[in-house]
């Protein structure tokens, strides 16, 4: 999620269909290294894709350097490093660091060892074993066994804590201990994606919260003092300033190169920018595009360009009584110029985004129907539904109700700061007054998942699985990602019969016509897909950014001993 909201999911990408970003020499100016979009989806598969297991294995078998600190910026701090509460992108970034899944994630959706050396479906596809590794231990030395797989999934599927993920467990009937290195997952039925749901989430330890009440586990200590088993290990977390991770001597792998990666908060993508320049910090996803082209002038920095797992939204709170009206709902989007957002903020790394379902995802759809920017149309819908300036004040009225409500969104992110601004002034223009709420990041994503709000702009972090269960299915109405309250039975309908479909283009028909049902709703003004740019520092090497997460190989990036800058 999202960062917007996040999702610790699962996905990759083959070595055939990839473009691998490259450093360049110091000697060269520093040019944007693009990934290509991933357009085959092995996230079904239970096979390994050899090119790529090669391709990781060879760098344990290369020579590199240890040493150094890589100091990432970030817009906002963690809530929790607990993977079962967290509900922000930035605290998913440390927590895949800490923790171990069963499978690692590729760049084709396709599935790589983990804590799990093997798997392996029975003959009905009911029963999926996992074969796991002996020499992994928690950071305080105990081993990680079956146990823990066991104990991790059945928090996973509280509802006391309803994790994030927890749609993508029912269909899991249950998870069986052969062994200490040996688990079962027992399905209730085949459908498509069977191994990516086994495997989403990282794995926990029970001998340290098999004693914490489900009631506790949102403010456990553990949350903020995790111990996990992955190649870093947490140290320090300074409230609102940094989080910092060290390399783990015992990590199954050995320990990675990188001595330490520090994750400052800097609640201002502009001052980000700035330290980015300064070098106090190495690193920054998601710069706002209009400082691309001074930064890649800077010749310590290179660029990573890439399709991004975000799309930005303005949502509608449809408890709201200005905003229960699909006409009106239509009218607000048909009222906004989504391109001069994009003109005016994004530049060419954007485009406009129609509905729920990202252009990555197998199942997109092209096609859907648009809204296009026609304020005279949007003042005829809102006037058929009754909304007129009976007074004329310059605001449109309905039963003695004006048409004013805010517009929430997250202080520091200065794009979204700057589309509450844009969009008051588009919809006023229809006699609409939408006020700027700007709110601290960690207040107003609490707002966001409790609901509290009226509207609000935000984006989404999209998992690499076709899934739509988690926001707008009636299932999820009392779930935090559902923010709108959605519900629609016919949707409904749809969604689940996609999910079941194991013929891939017969779903996509499906998964069409649900796309397609959201798009005419409308709980959702979808603004805009941007592309992800980020900066990194040029002294690290074998560097490996895709669209599944700049972070996919990072326990193998290194830096020359005659560059390292921290001793």
């Amino acid at each position: 999620m999202q960062k917007s909201t996040a999702l610790v999911l699962i996905a990759l990408l083959a070595a055939s269909l990839s473009c691998t970003p490259k450093q360049p020499s110091d000697q060269t100016a520093s040019k944007p290294v693009e990934s290509a979009t991933p357009v085959t989806d092995r996230g079904t598969s239970e096979d390994l894709n050899p090119q790529l297991e090669e391709k990781w294995e060879a760098f344990y078998r290369s020579k590199y350097d240890t040493g150094d600190t890589l100091v990432v910026g970030t817009i906002g701090d963690a809530e929790s490093l607990n993977d079962l509460t967290h509900v922000t992108s930035s605290a998913a970034d440390i927590i895949s660091l800490l923790f171990l899944q069963l499978t690692r994630t590729n760049p084709d959706f396709s599935h790589g060892p983990a804590l799990a050396r093997s798997w392996q479906f029975s003959p009905d596809h009911l029963e999926l074993t996992f074969k796991l590794r002996d020499d992994v231990t928690w950071h305080d030395g105990v081993k990680t066994t079956a146990q823990d797989v066991k104990f991790t999934f059945e928090k996973q599927t509280d509802e006391v804590i309803a994790w994030s993920a927890i749609k993508w467990k029912e269909n899991i009937k249950e998870c069986v201990v052969v062994d200490d290195t040996t688990v079962k997952f027992i399905f209730k039925k085949v459908y498509p994606y069977q191994l990516m749901d086994a495997v989403v989430g990282v794995i926990l330890p029970k001998h340290l919260l098999e004693k914490v009440p489900s009631a506790e586990w949102k403010s456990c200590e553990f949350n903020r003092n995790p111990i996990g088993n992955g190649p870093f290990k947490f140290k320090e977390w300074r409230a609102k300033e940094a989080i910092e991770v060290v390399a783990s001597e015992k990590f199954y792998r050995g320990r990675p190169p990188l001595n330490r990666i520090i994750f400052k908060v800097v609640p201002d993508q502009e001052n980000l920018v700035l330290q980015l320049k300064t070098g106090q910090i190495d690193f920054m996803e998601q710069v706002p595009p209009k400082f691309f082209e001074e930064l890649s002038h800077n010749r310590d920095l290179v660029p990573y360009v890439f399709p991004s797992r975000t799309y930005v939204y303005i949502a509608w709170n449809l408890k709201n009584s200005l905003f229960q009206s699909k006409k009106v709902r239509q009218a607000l989007t048909t009222a906004m110029d989504r391109q001069e957002i994009i003109d005016a903020r994004l530049y060419k790394f954007a485009e406009i985004c129609k509905g729920p379902i990202s252009p990555i995802i197998w199942a997109y759809n092209p096609n859907l129907p648009d809204f296009p920017y026609d304020p005279e149309k949007a003042r005829k819908w809102l006037a058929e539904e009754g909304w007129k300036d009976s007074d004329g004040d310059g605001i449109l009225d309905k039963d003695g109700k004006r048409f004013e409500f805010t517009i929430q969104t997250n202080q520091g992110n200065k794009i979204r700061e700057d589309i509450t601004v844009i969009v008051q002034n588009q919809l006023k223009k229809v006699g609409i007054s939408a006020k700027p709420l700007i709110l601290e990041a960690n207040t107003f994503f609490s707002n966001l998942n409790k609901k509290e709000f009226e509207s609000a702009v935000a984006g989404w972090f999209v998992g690499l699985k076709m899934e739509m269960t988690t926001i707008w299915h009636s299932r999820s109405l009392n779930d935090k990602f559902n923010h709108v309250y959605y519900s629609n039975p016919e949707f409904d309908a749809v969604n689940d019969q996609a999910c079941d479909e194991m013929d891939r283009e017969k779903a996509r028909k499906l998964w069409w016509r649900a796309q397609e049902i959201i798009v005419e709703d409308q709980p959702y003004t979808f603004l805009y897909v941007p592309k992800q740019i980020n900066f990194l520092h040029r002294r690290f090497k074998n560097v490996q950014m895709e669209t599944i997460g700049w972070s996919y190989n990072i326990e193998q990036w290194w830096a020359p001993k005659d560059q390292q800058k921290y001793r």
